[in-house]
């Protein structure tokens, strides 16, 4: 995984998005041009909630994590590039300290394709982890269900413990 540069910035790009822009509502508040190219997998990555949104979602936020074994299914959206600087707000790119880095991975779509596409990773991810709220457990479920994602890692996300917040949602 590295840290990622375009060689066009008027060029649409790639977005893998495993958290609460799994769900296209959400996502569609910062990029209204996005389109579903597929679901894709993560290799050798496991989903961890290791910052924690204290401001909006009240609970911990999606974090891809290096994992021997391990997978994380997402959605591979495709954003117009200048929507790009609307998703990095979303994501912390631009705090101080920042909350989130664009990252380049590799992910492989369900047909056996090979995609290289934008994600963001947490700069400073506490290894405890924080439990997600409600709400941002069932915003990624929403997506995750929408999109058809295998039935098992849905399962996986469902069996999730929240940290029983009443109230939270996107900002």
């Amino acid at each position: 995984m590295t840290e990622e540069s375009s060689t066009d910035p008027t060029a649409p790009f790639l977005y893998f998005a495993f958290g609460s822009n799994l769900d296209i509502e959400r996502l569609r508040m910062h990029c209204p041009s996005a389109r579903l190219v597929s679901i894709a997998r993560l290799a050798e990555h496991r989903l961890a909630f290791s910052i924690e949104s204290k401001r909006n979602w009240h609970g911990g936020v999606a974090d891809i994590r290096p994992s021997t074994g391990g997978e994380v299914w997402a959605a591979l959206w495709l954003i117009d590039a200048a929507e790009g600087g609307p998703l990095d707000e979303q994501e912390g790119v631009f705090r101080e300290p920042p909350a989130y880095r664009r990252v380049t991975v590799e992910v492989t779509t369900p047909a056996g394709d090979v995609v290289r596409c934008r994600s963001y990773q947490v700069v400073a991810p506490d290894p405890k982890g924080f439990a997600p709220s409600p709400a941002y457990k069932q915003t990624i479920l929403r997506g995750a269900r929408a999109l058809g994602l295998p039935a098992g890692y849905v399962a996986d996300l469902e069996r999730l413990v929240d940290n029983g917040y009443e109230g939270g949602g996107p900002g």
